[in-house]
C-alpha cells in the first residue's frame, strides 16, 4: 500500500490536533528521556574510556570524559528535576557530538583500532543516546 508510512508518520505528528506532544508523550516523559539519556551517556562514555585505558588508551581521554561526564550528570539531574534550561545545552551537545564528533571519532579512532564487539556496542549505544538527547531536547 503506497504512502502508508507517510500517512502513519503524519498521523504520529497529528499537526492539527496538538501533535506528538499532545497525544503520545507528555513534557514530563520527555524530561525523563532527556535526563536518563544524559546520565547513560555520561556513565557509558566514562566506562568506555576506562576500558580503553586498560587496553593502552590515553589517560587524557579518561580525564576529558570525566569532565564531560560531570557536566552531563549535572544536566541530567537538572532535567530530571524539571528545570527547563538543560534542554538547550543538551541539544547543542547532542547535535555537535552526533553530527561532528562521533563521525570523526569513528573514522579516526574506531576503524583503525581494529574494533572488537565492545567497541561496536559502545559506538551504537552512544550514538543512539545522542539521538535520544537531541530528540528529547527538541520535543521539550
Amino acid at each position: 500500500m503506497p504512502g502508508a508510512p507517510a500517512r502513519f508518520f503524519l498521523f504520529f505528528l497529528d499537526i492539527g490536533h496538538g501533535g506528538y506532544r499532545h497525544r503520545h508523550m507528555t513534557a514530563h516523559t520527555w524530561e525523563l528521556v532527556l535526563g536518563i539519556s544524559l546520565l547513560v551517556n555520561a556513565v557509558l562514555g566514562f566506562g568506555y574510556r576506562v576500558y580503553r585505558l586498560s587496553k593502552g588508551g590515553p589517560m587524557g581521554d579518561v580525564v576529558g570524559q570525566a569532565i564531560l561526564g560531570v557536566l552531563l550528570t549535572g544536566l541530567g539531574v537538572a532535567a530530571l528535576a524539571g528545570a527547563g534550561w538543560p534542554r538547550w545545552p543538551a541539544l547543542i551537545y547532542g547535535l555537535l557530538f552526533g553530527l561532528v564528533v562521533m563521525p570523526v571519532w569513528t573514522l579516526a579512532v574506531l576503524i583503525p583500532l581494529p574494533p572488537e564487539g565492545v567497541d561496536y556496542a559502545f559506538t551504537t549505544v552512544y550514538w543512539v543516546s545522542l539521538a535520544a538527547i537531541a530528540a528529547a531536547a527538541i520535543a521539550l
